[in-house]
């Protein structure tokens, strides 16, 4: 890890990277020390030279000293604000570039732990202070080797759990004339328990104006009759309960009876194309240059806008998906909408690309995972070609 992040300093004409954290918020602190227990603040100073430093109030080096990387560090310790101001004077003033946890505006805020206060303080002693979002990514946000082979696994069950989920639906239907979003949903997280797989909330089962809102969730206390005439959307995920797994994650859409009606197709279909259209743009840009998140948002969102749908799209086109608990993980999203992301999309990384469309009588979404290797986008979650009749 230290090799990686030394020729990235090197490569990008940067002097150092400065890790600050504070009672472990900094989860770049926490992949590269591991999650130890301070109470006060420090600072991990990585440059050309072999050990790193670590600026620590002096409480707190017993606990430090118990990370596995504690060999590596060179300790400076202090015991008040006044003698931490000084070991920074002294460890800072020679650099002319740092990385720290920041990002440009604020508009990343995966990549934004570091307060206000702390780089006002930092800058008096460095001119130039930048995101350390790309080297962050590319040290927490990658995955290869069993990690992959278990997403391309979960990819293939949850699609199957998938499947499963709308044949109930078309029994209920056949049987008792409806189903039942609750129901539904239950029956999915069943399913990932029989199958060894967790997730991190329910899935959505939501049929005609309850589709409308992304993050809308059928409980007991409140969820709809599923019956002839409604759509029904499902997005599910889940990873495999190993701590290499990797979560899968998808939306499909179904329809109750046996004519779709036309605007419900039309709006399907402009969805579908605009994940076409993002897969053929990373397919030509990614072998010939930098590809930037915010870039693929724009061409979703731009062909929805184009199609004249531009006022119902309420979010970004896509989340990254990491090693991790959270399905939403801490590489670049695919987004232009809700922030400006600049990180590049890099290989073995992987990201949703979910774009929706929300009108007020329904909400329609398609959504796949892709994974990048060899300058290529991967897809494993099976694509959806039309609308599925229940």
């Amino acid at each position: 890890m230290l090799k990686t992040i030394r020729q990235y300093l090197k490569k990008n004409s940067i002097d150092a990277w400065v890790i600050y954290d504070f009672a472990s918020s900094n989860p770049a602190f926490v992949n590269l020390i591991g999650k130890v227990f301070t109470t006060r603040k420090c600072f991990a100073i990585i440059d050309a030279e072999e050990k790193i430093k670590f600026l620590c109030h002096i409480i707190d080096v017993p606990a430090i000293k118990q990370s596995n990387r504690s060999s590596e560090f060179e300790y400076f310790t202090f015991r008040t604000w006044q003698e931490l101001d000084d070991l920074l004077a002294e460890k800072l003033s020679n650099y002319k570039t740092i990385m720290m946890e920041i990002s440009e505006n604020g508009l990343l805020p995966r990549s934004s732990y570091v307060d206000y206060g702390t780089v006002s303080s930092v800058k008096r002693f460095v001119p130039n202070i930048v995101s350390s979002a790309d080297l962050f990514q590319v040290l927490s946000a990658t995955f290869s080797g069993e990690s992959l082979e278990l997403h391309k696994k979960a990819a293939l069950t949850v699609d199957r759990i998938k499947n499963e989920a709308f044949a109930k639906i078309s029994r209920d239907i056949k049987e008792k004339g409806y189903s039942d979003e609750y129901e539904i949903q239950q029956f999915i997280c069943d399913k990932f328990r029989e199958n060894g797989m967790v997730t991190d909330s329910n899935p959505i089962v939501a049929i005609g104006e309850n589709a409308n809102s992304p993050h809308y969730e059928p409980t007991l206390e409140q969820h709809s009759k599923i019956k002839c005439g409604d759509l029904v959307l499902i997005d599910l995920w889940a990873k495999y309960d190993t701590p290499l797994g990797i979560f899968a994650d998808i939306t499909w859409m179904g329809y109750v009876g046996k004519n779709i009606p036309e605007k419900m197709q039309q709006v399907f279909e402009i969805v579908k194309k605009a994940i076409d259209l993002a897969l053929e743009f990373l397919e030509k840009e990614l072998p010939r240059r930098k590809v930037y998140g915010y870039e693929v948002d724009d061409i979703c969102n731009g062909y929805i806008s184009s199609q004249g749908y531009g006022q119902y799209i309420v979010h970004r086109t896509g989340h990254s998906i990491s090693l991790g608990d959270d399905d939403h993980g801490v590489g670049v999203n695919i987004d232009n909408f809700e922030t400006h992301d600049t990180r590049s999309i890099i290989n073995n990384i992987a990201f949703s690309l979910e774009p929706g469309i929300y009108m007020p009588e329904f909400g329609i979404r398609e959504e796949i995972d892709v994974y990048i290797s060899e300058d290529k986008p991967h897809v494993f979650t099976p694509r959806q070609k039309e609308i599925v009749l229940l």
